[in-house]
Protein backbone atom coordinates (compact mmCIF):
# COMPACT_ATOMS: atom_id res chain seq x y z
CA UNK A 1 0.00 0.00 0.00
CA UNK A 2 1.41 3.39 -1.04
CA UNK A 3 1.18 6.10 1.60
CA UNK A 4 1.09 9.88 1.13
CA UNK A 5 4.58 10.02 2.65
CA UNK A 6 5.83 7.62 -0.05
CA UNK A 7 4.42 9.92 -2.74
CA UNK A 8 5.92 13.03 -1.16
CA UNK A 9 9.36 11.43 -1.14
CA UNK A 10 9.04 10.00 -4.66
CA UNK A 11 10.87 11.65 -7.56
CA UNK A 12 10.86 11.09 -11.29
CA UNK A 13 13.25 12.18 -14.03
CA UNK A 14 12.57 11.88 -17.76
CA UNK A 15 15.47 12.05 -20.22
CA UNK A 16 14.38 12.74 -23.81
CA UNK A 17 17.48 11.49 -25.60
CA UNK A 18 18.30 11.30 -29.29
CA UNK A 19 17.90 7.51 -29.34
CA UNK A 20 15.69 6.60 -26.40
CA UNK A 21 13.37 8.25 -23.92
CA UNK A 22 14.11 7.12 -20.37
CA UNK A 23 12.26 7.58 -17.11
CA UNK A 24 13.41 6.65 -13.63
CA UNK A 25 11.33 6.82 -10.47
CA UNK A 26 13.13 6.92 -7.14
CA UNK A 27 12.29 7.30 -3.48
CA UNK A 28 14.25 9.21 -0.88
CA UNK A 29 14.85 6.96 2.12
CA UNK A 30 16.71 8.81 4.85
CA UNK A 31 19.80 10.24 3.18
CA UNK A 32 19.92 7.68 0.37
CA UNK A 33 18.11 7.31 -2.93
CA UNK A 34 16.46 4.05 -3.93
CA UNK A 35 15.49 3.51 -7.55
CA UNK A 36 12.13 1.80 -7.74
CA UNK A 37 11.24 1.88 -11.43
CA UNK A 38 12.74 2.38 -14.89
CA UNK A 39 10.95 2.71 -18.22
CA UNK A 40 12.64 3.04 -21.62
CA UNK A 41 11.27 3.48 -25.12
CA UNK A 42 13.29 3.65 -28.34
CA UNK A 43 11.83 6.78 -29.98
CA UNK A 44 14.91 7.49 -32.14
CA UNK A 45 14.34 11.21 -32.13
CA UNK A 46 17.77 11.84 -33.66
CA UNK A 47 16.83 10.04 -36.86
CA UNK A 48 13.46 11.76 -36.96
CA UNK A 49 14.48 15.26 -38.07
CA UNK A 50 13.69 16.41 -41.59
CA UNK A 51 15.90 18.59 -43.80
CA UNK A 52 14.70 21.75 -42.04
CA UNK A 53 15.49 20.28 -38.60
CA UNK A 54 11.85 19.79 -37.69
CA UNK A 55 10.72 16.65 -35.90
CA UNK A 56 8.83 14.58 -38.48
CA UNK A 57 5.12 13.92 -37.81
CA UNK A 58 5.59 10.17 -37.36
CA UNK A 59 8.47 10.74 -34.92
CA UNK A 60 6.45 13.33 -33.03
CA UNK A 61 3.65 10.77 -32.68
CA UNK A 62 6.07 8.21 -31.22
CA UNK A 63 7.42 10.81 -28.80
CA UNK A 64 3.94 11.86 -27.65
CA UNK A 65 2.81 8.24 -27.28
CA UNK A 66 5.87 7.54 -25.12
CA UNK A 67 5.10 10.52 -22.88
CA UNK A 68 1.55 9.24 -22.48
CA UNK A 69 2.93 5.93 -21.17
CA UNK A 70 5.21 7.77 -18.78
CA UNK A 71 2.31 9.91 -17.54
CA UNK A 72 0.41 6.87 -16.27
CA UNK A 73 3.38 5.89 -14.09
CA UNK A 74 3.74 9.46 -12.83
CA UNK A 75 0.27 9.66 -11.35
CA UNK A 76 0.49 10.32 -7.64
CA UNK A 77 3.99 11.82 -7.77
CA UNK A 78 3.97 15.54 -6.87
CA UNK A 79 4.47 17.68 -9.98
CA UNK A 80 7.29 19.60 -8.28
CA UNK A 81 9.17 16.28 -7.89
CA UNK A 82 9.19 15.66 -11.65
CA UNK A 83 11.71 17.00 -14.17
CA UNK A 84 11.86 16.46 -17.92
CA UNK A 85 15.11 17.24 -19.72
CA UNK A 86 15.85 17.33 -23.43
CA UNK A 87 19.31 16.91 -24.92
CA UNK A 88 21.09 17.05 -28.29
CA UNK A 89 18.22 16.54 -30.75
CA UNK A 90 15.83 18.84 -28.92
CA UNK A 91 18.59 21.45 -28.82
CA UNK A 92 18.57 21.30 -32.63
CA UNK A 93 14.87 20.72 -33.37
CA UNK A 94 13.10 23.85 -34.60
CA UNK A 95 9.67 22.62 -33.51
CA UNK A 96 10.66 21.39 -30.06
CA UNK A 97 8.02 23.75 -28.63
CA UNK A 98 5.30 21.48 -30.02
CA UNK A 99 6.55 18.56 -27.93
CA UNK A 100 6.97 20.87 -24.96
CA UNK A 101 3.33 21.99 -25.14
CA UNK A 102 2.25 18.36 -25.24
CA UNK A 103 4.39 17.52 -22.19
CA UNK A 104 3.03 20.48 -20.26
CA UNK A 105 -0.61 19.62 -20.98
CA UNK A 106 -0.12 15.90 -20.32
CA UNK A 107 2.31 15.84 -17.40
CA UNK A 108 2.09 19.38 -16.09
CA UNK A 109 5.82 20.04 -16.46
CA UNK A 110 7.83 21.83 -19.14
CA UNK A 111 10.71 20.19 -20.98
CA UNK A 112 13.99 21.71 -19.84
CA UNK A 113 16.26 21.70 -22.87
CA UNK A 114 19.74 21.74 -21.37
CA UNK A 115 23.09 22.65 -22.86
CA UNK A 116 25.75 20.04 -23.52
CA UNK A 117 27.86 21.24 -20.58
CA UNK A 118 24.88 21.18 -18.22
CA UNK A 119 24.15 17.64 -19.43
CA UNK A 120 27.77 16.76 -18.67
CA UNK A 121 27.52 18.22 -15.15
CA UNK A 122 24.42 16.17 -14.34
CA UNK A 123 25.98 12.98 -15.73
CA UNK A 124 29.08 13.46 -13.60
CA UNK A 125 26.91 14.06 -10.52
CA UNK A 126 25.06 10.78 -11.05
CA UNK A 127 28.22 8.74 -11.56
CA UNK A 128 29.98 10.35 -8.59
CA UNK A 129 27.06 9.54 -6.27
CA UNK A 130 27.17 5.92 -7.41
CA UNK A 131 30.86 5.33 -6.73
CA UNK A 132 32.25 4.03 -3.41
CA UNK A 133 35.41 6.15 -3.65
CA UNK A 134 34.05 9.68 -3.83
CA UNK A 135 37.49 11.31 -3.85
CA UNK A 136 38.87 9.48 -6.90
CA UNK A 137 40.01 11.44 -9.93
CA UNK A 138 37.86 10.14 -12.76
CA UNK A 139 37.03 10.57 -16.41
CA UNK A 140 33.37 9.95 -17.21
CA UNK A 141 32.20 9.16 -20.76
CA UNK A 142 28.57 9.13 -21.89
CA UNK A 143 27.73 8.27 -25.51
CA UNK A 144 24.22 9.35 -26.40
CA UNK A 145 22.31 9.28 -29.65
CA UNK A 146 23.55 12.63 -30.93
CA UNK A 147 26.31 13.75 -28.60
CA UNK A 148 29.06 12.39 -26.39
CA UNK A 149 29.92 13.98 -23.06
CA UNK A 150 33.39 13.74 -21.51
CA UNK A 151 33.89 14.99 -17.96
CA UNK A 152 36.85 14.90 -15.60
CA UNK A 153 36.83 15.73 -11.90
CA UNK A 154 37.18 14.54 -8.36
CA UNK A 155 34.50 13.94 -5.78
CA UNK A 156 31.28 15.63 -6.88
CA UNK A 157 32.96 18.58 -8.59
CA UNK A 158 33.66 18.35 -12.34
CA UNK A 159 36.68 20.05 -13.82
CA UNK A 160 36.71 19.67 -17.60
CA UNK A 161 33.34 19.29 -19.34
CA UNK A 162 32.84 18.87 -23.07
CA UNK A 163 29.90 17.85 -25.22
CA UNK A 164 30.97 16.67 -28.68
CA UNK A 165 28.83 16.26 -31.79
CA UNK A 166 29.10 12.51 -32.15
CA UNK A 167 26.64 9.86 -31.05
CA UNK A 168 25.47 6.34 -31.78
CA UNK A 169 22.49 7.45 -33.90
CA UNK A 170 24.26 10.15 -35.91
CA UNK A 171 27.33 7.96 -36.59
CA UNK A 172 25.25 4.90 -37.48
CA UNK A 173 23.19 6.94 -39.95
CA UNK A 174 26.28 8.58 -41.46
CA UNK A 175 28.77 5.71 -41.66
CA UNK A 176 26.67 2.53 -41.51
CA UNK A 177 23.59 3.12 -43.68
CA UNK A 178 21.05 0.29 -43.55
CA UNK A 179 23.14 -1.31 -40.81
CA UNK A 180 25.89 -2.44 -43.22
CA UNK A 181 29.37 -2.43 -41.65
CA UNK A 182 32.34 -2.31 -44.02
CA UNK A 183 36.03 -2.05 -43.25
CA UNK A 184 36.16 1.40 -44.85
CA UNK A 185 33.03 2.57 -42.99
CA UNK A 186 34.40 1.48 -39.61
CA UNK A 187 37.85 3.00 -40.19
CA UNK A 188 36.30 6.28 -41.40
CA UNK A 189 33.91 6.49 -38.43
CA UNK A 190 36.73 5.90 -35.92
CA UNK A 191 38.91 8.49 -37.65
CA UNK A 192 36.07 11.05 -37.55
CA UNK A 193 35.67 10.45 -33.83
CA UNK A 194 39.39 11.04 -33.29
CA UNK A 195 39.26 14.20 -35.39
CA UNK A 196 36.29 15.47 -33.38
CA UNK A 197 38.40 15.09 -30.24
CA UNK A 198 41.51 16.83 -31.63
CA UNK A 199 40.85 20.24 -29.98
CA UNK A 200 40.54 18.70 -26.50
CA UNK A 201 42.90 15.69 -26.63
CA UNK A 202 45.83 17.40 -24.94
CA UNK A 203 43.77 18.81 -22.05
CA UNK A 204 42.11 15.45 -21.34
CA UNK A 205 45.33 13.46 -21.60
CA UNK A 206 47.01 15.76 -19.08
CA UNK A 207 44.20 15.49 -16.53
CA UNK A 208 45.03 13.08 -13.65
CA UNK A 209 42.73 10.08 -13.47
CA UNK A 210 42.40 7.09 -11.19
CA UNK A 211 39.59 5.53 -13.21
CA UNK A 212 37.55 5.86 -16.39
CA UNK A 213 33.82 5.24 -16.14
CA UNK A 214 31.31 4.92 -18.97
CA UNK A 215 27.55 5.18 -18.74
CA UNK A 216 24.28 5.06 -20.73
CA UNK A 217 22.90 2.52 -23.19
CA UNK A 218 25.66 2.36 -25.79
CA UNK A 219 28.46 1.67 -23.32
CA UNK A 220 26.33 -0.81 -21.34
CA UNK A 221 25.52 -2.67 -24.58
CA UNK A 222 29.17 -2.76 -25.63
CA UNK A 223 30.11 -4.36 -22.32
CA UNK A 224 27.31 -6.94 -22.69
CA UNK A 225 28.46 -7.77 -26.23
CA UNK A 226 32.08 -8.20 -25.12
CA UNK A 227 31.07 -10.53 -22.29
CA UNK A 228 28.71 -12.57 -24.48
CA UNK A 229 31.36 -13.00 -27.18
CA UNK A 230 33.96 -14.04 -24.59
CA UNK A 231 36.11 -10.96 -25.23
CA UNK A 232 35.88 -9.75 -21.63
CA UNK A 233 34.77 -10.99 -18.23
CA UNK A 234 33.76 -7.49 -17.16
CA UNK A 235 34.52 -3.88 -18.07
CA UNK A 236 35.60 -2.71 -21.54
CA UNK A 237 39.20 -3.10 -22.67
CA UNK A 238 40.64 -1.39 -25.71
CA UNK A 239 41.97 -4.69 -27.04
CA UNK A 240 38.59 -6.35 -26.61
CA UNK A 241 36.84 -3.43 -28.35
CA UNK A 242 39.29 -3.66 -31.27
CA UNK A 243 38.44 -7.35 -31.67
CA UNK A 244 34.71 -6.48 -31.55
CA UNK A 245 35.25 -3.93 -34.36
CA UNK A 246 36.96 -6.62 -36.45
CA UNK A 247 34.13 -9.10 -35.83
CA UNK A 248 31.53 -6.50 -36.79
CA UNK A 249 33.34 -5.88 -40.10
CA UNK A 250 33.62 -9.59 -40.78
CA UNK A 251 29.95 -10.21 -40.01
CA UNK A 252 28.82 -7.19 -42.05
CA UNK A 253 26.22 -6.04 -39.50
CA UNK A 254 25.48 -6.11 -35.79
CA UNK A 255 22.41 -8.27 -36.37
CA UNK A 256 24.53 -11.06 -37.91
CA UNK A 257 26.49 -11.33 -34.65
CA UNK A 258 23.22 -12.64 -33.14
CA UNK A 259 23.78 -11.01 -29.75
CA UNK A 260 21.18 -12.22 -27.26
CA UNK A 261 22.22 -9.64 -24.66
CA UNK A 262 21.54 -6.63 -26.89
CA UNK A 263 18.02 -5.59 -27.90
CA UNK A 264 17.02 -5.27 -31.55
CA UNK A 265 16.50 -1.51 -31.19
CA UNK A 266 19.98 -1.07 -29.73
CA UNK A 267 21.52 -3.23 -32.45
CA UNK A 268 20.35 -0.71 -35.08
CA UNK A 269 22.59 2.02 -33.66
CA UNK A 270 25.33 0.07 -31.92
CA UNK A 271 27.86 0.19 -34.76
CA UNK A 272 28.07 3.97 -34.56
CA UNK A 273 28.48 3.78 -30.79
CA UNK A 274 31.28 1.20 -31.07
CA UNK A 275 33.17 3.42 -33.51
CA UNK A 276 32.81 6.48 -31.27
CA UNK A 277 33.92 4.57 -28.18
CA UNK A 278 36.94 3.03 -29.86
CA UNK A 279 37.94 6.41 -31.28
CA UNK A 280 37.79 7.90 -27.77
CA UNK A 281 39.81 5.09 -26.20
CA UNK A 282 42.46 5.34 -28.88
CA UNK A 283 42.66 9.15 -28.87
CA UNK A 284 42.78 9.50 -25.09
CA UNK A 285 44.98 6.42 -24.55
CA UNK A 286 42.41 4.61 -22.39
CA UNK A 287 43.08 0.92 -21.73
CA UNK A 288 39.99 0.05 -19.67
CA UNK A 289 36.55 1.51 -18.93
CA UNK A 290 34.34 0.50 -16.02
CA UNK A 291 30.60 0.74 -16.59
CA UNK A 292 28.21 2.67 -14.33
CA UNK A 293 24.53 1.71 -14.02
CA UNK A 294 23.46 5.36 -13.62
CA UNK A 295 23.48 8.32 -16.02
CA UNK A 296 21.77 11.62 -16.81
CA UNK A 297 18.29 10.87 -15.36
CA UNK A 298 19.72 9.82 -12.00
CA UNK A 299 21.78 13.01 -12.03
CA UNK A 300 18.59 15.01 -12.55
CA UNK A 301 17.03 13.37 -9.49
CA UNK A 302 20.10 14.02 -7.34
CA UNK A 303 19.88 17.62 -8.53
CA UNK A 304 16.25 17.88 -7.42
CA UNK A 305 16.93 16.35 -4.03
CA UNK A 306 20.07 18.39 -3.49
CA UNK A 307 18.28 21.65 -4.30
CA UNK A 308 20.67 23.70 -2.18
CA UNK A 309 23.62 22.25 -4.09
CA UNK A 310 21.87 23.04 -7.39
CA UNK A 311 21.35 26.65 -6.34
CA UNK A 312 25.02 26.78 -5.37
CA UNK A 313 25.86 25.76 -8.95
CA UNK A 314 23.66 28.55 -10.28
CA UNK A 315 25.20 31.07 -7.91
CA UNK A 316 28.68 29.91 -8.92
CA UNK A 317 27.71 30.58 -12.55
CA UNK A 318 26.34 34.02 -11.65
CA UNK A 319 29.51 34.89 -9.74
CA UNK A 320 31.66 33.82 -12.69
CA UNK A 321 29.66 35.95 -15.11
CA UNK A 322 29.73 38.97 -12.80
CA UNK A 323 33.50 38.71 -12.52
CA UNK A 324 34.12 38.02 -16.21
CA UNK A 325 31.99 40.98 -17.35
CA UNK A 326 32.96 43.42 -14.56
CA UNK A 327 29.44 43.77 -13.20
CA UNK A 328 29.06 46.37 -10.43
CA UNK A 329 28.23 43.87 -7.69
CA UNK A 330 27.24 46.52 -5.16
CA UNK A 331 24.63 47.97 -7.51
CA UNK A 332 23.46 44.47 -8.42
CA UNK A 333 22.98 43.69 -4.73
CA UNK A 334 20.93 46.88 -4.19
CA UNK A 335 18.59 46.02 -7.04
CA UNK A 336 18.39 42.36 -6.01
CA UNK A 337 17.42 43.21 -2.44
CA UNK A 338 14.70 45.66 -3.50
CA UNK A 339 13.36 43.35 -6.23
CA UNK A 340 13.04 40.58 -3.64
CA UNK A 341 11.11 42.83 -1.27
CA UNK A 342 8.75 43.89 -4.05
CA UNK A 343 8.27 40.24 -5.04
CA UNK A 344 7.30 39.16 -1.53
CA UNK A 345 4.72 41.95 -1.36
CA UNK A 346 2.80 40.76 -4.44
CA UNK A 347 3.72 37.08 -4.95
CA UNK A 348 0.55 35.61 -3.48
CA UNK A 349 -1.88 38.00 -5.18
CA UNK A 350 -0.11 37.66 -8.53
CA UNK A 351 0.22 33.86 -8.16
CA UNK A 352 3.99 33.91 -8.60
CA UNK A 353 6.02 30.83 -7.72
CA UNK A 354 7.92 31.64 -4.48
CA UNK A 355 10.82 29.43 -5.57
CA UNK A 356 11.16 29.38 -9.35
CA UNK A 357 9.96 32.93 -10.06
CA UNK A 358 11.85 34.52 -7.18
CA UNK A 359 15.01 32.69 -8.25
CA UNK A 360 14.61 33.97 -11.83
CA UNK A 361 14.00 37.54 -10.66
CA UNK A 362 17.03 37.36 -8.37
CA UNK A 363 19.32 36.13 -11.15
CA UNK A 364 18.05 38.83 -13.52
CA UNK A 365 18.71 41.53 -10.91
CA UNK A 366 22.21 40.18 -10.34
CA UNK A 367 23.00 40.32 -14.07
CA UNK A 368 20.86 43.19 -15.38
CA UNK A 369 23.94 45.32 -16.16
CA UNK A 370 26.09 42.56 -17.65
CA UNK A 371 25.99 44.22 -21.09
CA UNK A 372 27.75 47.36 -19.85
CA UNK A 373 31.09 45.66 -20.49
CA UNK A 374 30.48 46.14 -24.23
CA UNK A 375 28.92 49.62 -24.32
CA UNK A 376 26.57 51.79 -22.31
CA UNK A 377 24.38 52.51 -25.31
CA UNK A 378 21.88 49.67 -25.73
CA UNK A 379 23.61 47.69 -22.97
CA UNK A 380 20.38 45.86 -22.18
CA UNK A 381 20.48 44.37 -25.69
CA UNK A 382 24.11 43.36 -25.26
CA UNK A 383 23.16 41.69 -21.97
CA UNK A 384 20.42 39.71 -23.68
CA UNK A 385 22.87 38.40 -26.27
CA UNK A 386 25.45 37.37 -23.66
CA UNK A 387 22.89 35.45 -21.60
CA UNK A 388 21.32 33.72 -24.58
CA UNK A 389 24.63 32.44 -25.90
CA UNK A 390 26.64 31.66 -22.74
CA UNK A 391 27.19 28.21 -21.28
CA UNK A 392 25.44 28.62 -17.90
CA UNK A 393 25.84 25.61 -15.62
CA UNK A 394 22.76 24.94 -13.51
CA UNK A 395 20.41 26.62 -15.99
CA UNK A 396 18.20 25.09 -18.66
CA UNK A 397 17.91 26.71 -22.08
CA UNK A 398 14.41 27.91 -21.15
CA UNK A 399 15.70 29.51 -17.96
CA UNK A 400 18.46 31.25 -19.92
CA UNK A 401 15.93 32.51 -22.46
CA UNK A 402 13.62 33.90 -19.78
CA UNK A 403 16.58 35.44 -17.96
CA UNK A 404 17.74 37.07 -21.20
CA UNK A 405 14.25 38.52 -21.79
CA UNK A 406 14.15 40.09 -18.33
CA UNK A 407 17.56 41.68 -18.87
CA UNK A 408 16.62 42.82 -22.38
CA UNK A 409 13.48 44.65 -21.27
CA UNK A 410 14.48 45.87 -17.81
CA UNK A 411 14.75 49.38 -19.30
CA UNK A 412 13.42 51.42 -22.20
CA UNK A 413 10.50 50.13 -24.28
CA UNK A 414 8.90 46.74 -23.67
CA UNK A 415 8.14 44.45 -26.61
CA UNK A 416 4.90 42.81 -25.52
CA UNK A 417 5.01 40.41 -28.50
CA UNK A 418 8.28 38.86 -27.25
CA UNK A 419 6.66 38.14 -23.89
CA UNK A 420 3.39 36.93 -25.44
CA UNK A 421 5.25 34.17 -27.32
CA UNK A 422 6.08 32.36 -24.08
CA UNK A 423 4.13 29.13 -23.42
CA UNK A 424 1.19 28.82 -21.03
CA UNK A 425 1.22 31.02 -17.94
CA UNK A 426 4.85 31.99 -18.39
CA UNK A 427 3.89 35.07 -20.42
CA UNK A 428 1.90 36.67 -17.60
CA UNK A 429 4.37 35.54 -14.91
CA UNK A 430 7.39 36.93 -16.77
CA UNK A 431 5.58 40.21 -17.49
CA UNK A 432 4.91 40.63 -13.78
CA UNK A 433 8.49 39.79 -12.87
CA UNK A 434 9.65 42.31 -15.44
CA UNK A 435 7.50 45.04 -13.83
CA UNK A 436 9.10 44.34 -10.44
CA UNK A 437 12.61 44.35 -11.89
CA UNK A 438 12.05 47.63 -13.75
CA UNK A 439 10.77 49.35 -10.61
CA UNK A 440 13.69 48.03 -8.52
CA UNK A 441 16.21 49.31 -11.09
CA UNK A 442 14.42 52.65 -11.28
CA UNK A 443 14.49 53.13 -7.49
CA UNK A 444 18.28 52.68 -7.49
CA UNK A 445 19.07 54.90 -10.46
CA UNK A 446 21.19 57.13 -8.21
CA UNK A 447 23.57 54.20 -7.58
CA UNK A 448 24.31 54.82 -3.94
CA UNK A 449 23.30 52.88 -0.86
CA UNK A 450 20.48 54.48 1.09
CA UNK A 451 17.39 53.39 2.92
CA UNK A 452 14.35 53.42 0.70
CA UNK A 453 11.13 54.86 2.08
CA UNK A 454 8.13 52.75 2.97
CA UNK A 455 6.73 51.49 -0.32
CA UNK A 456 3.25 50.01 -0.45
CA UNK A 457 2.46 47.62 -3.27
CA UNK A 458 -1.00 46.30 -4.01
CA UNK A 459 -2.10 44.39 -7.08
CA UNK A 460 -5.30 43.32 -8.72
CA UNK A 461 -5.03 41.26 -11.87
CA UNK A 462 -3.05 43.49 -14.27
CA UNK A 463 -3.05 46.57 -12.06
CA UNK A 464 -0.01 47.42 -9.94
CA UNK A 465 -0.56 50.21 -7.43
CA UNK A 466 2.59 51.65 -5.87
CA UNK A 467 2.36 53.93 -2.86
CA UNK A 468 5.29 56.23 -2.10
CA UNK A 469 5.59 58.93 0.61
CA UNK A 470 4.86 62.38 -0.85
CA UNK A 471 7.79 64.02 0.92
CA UNK A 472 10.24 61.47 -0.45
CA UNK A 473 8.93 61.89 -3.99
CA UNK A 474 9.27 65.66 -3.75
CA UNK A 475 12.91 65.30 -2.71
CA UNK A 476 13.62 62.83 -5.55
CA UNK A 477 12.36 64.61 -8.68
CA UNK A 478 14.25 62.31 -11.09
CA UNK A 479 12.59 59.22 -9.62
CA UNK A 480 9.21 60.98 -9.79
CA UNK A 481 9.62 61.71 -13.51
CA UNK A 482 10.78 58.16 -14.24
CA UNK A 483 7.90 56.57 -12.33
CA UNK A 484 5.46 58.65 -14.35
CA UNK A 485 7.19 57.59 -17.59
CA UNK A 486 7.13 53.98 -16.38
CA UNK A 487 3.32 54.00 -16.41
CA UNK A 488 3.51 54.29 -20.20
CA UNK A 489 6.17 51.57 -20.60
CA UNK A 490 4.27 49.06 -18.46
CA UNK A 491 1.02 49.89 -20.21
CA UNK A 492 2.60 48.50 -23.40
CA UNK A 493 3.27 45.29 -21.45
CA UNK A 494 -0.35 45.06 -20.32
CA UNK A 495 0.17 46.30 -16.75
CA UNK A 496 -1.55 49.39 -15.40
CA UNK A 497 0.82 51.18 -13.01
CA UNK A 498 -0.90 53.56 -10.60
CA UNK A 499 1.05 55.96 -8.37
CA UNK A 500 -0.34 56.77 -4.92
CA UNK A 501 1.30 59.46 -2.81
CA UNK A 502 0.68 59.31 0.91
CA UNK A 503 1.76 61.22 3.98
CA UNK A 504 4.40 59.28 5.89
CA UNK A 505 3.55 59.90 9.52
CA UNK A 506 6.62 57.97 10.69
CA UNK A 507 9.03 60.36 8.93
Amino acid sequence: MTTSADKTHSYAAIDLGSNSFHMVVARLEGQSLRLIDRIRDSVRLGSGLDGKKNIKPETMERAQACLAQFEQRLRGIPRENIRIVGTNTLRRARNADELNRHAESLIGRNIEIISGREEARLIFSAVAHGQPNHDAQRLVIDIGGGSTELITGAGFRPNLMESTNMGCVSYSDQFFPDGHISDEGMRTAILHAELELQPIIRAYREEPRDEVIGCSGTIKSVEKALVELGLSKEHISRSGLKTLCDRCIKAGSIEKLKLESVSNNRCKVLAGGIAVLYGIMRALKIDEIRVSPVALREGVIYDMIGKAEHEDVQQYTINQLQTRYWVDKTQAERVTRTAGNLFRAVAKAWELDPQHDLNLLTRAAQLHEIGLILAHQQYHKHGEYILKHSDMLGFSRTQQYELALLVRYHRRKVNSDALADLPGKRSSSLTRLLALLRIAVLLHRDRYTHKLPTIRLTVRKSELRIGVPREWMESHPLTTVELVEETGHLKNAGIKLVLDLFEDESA
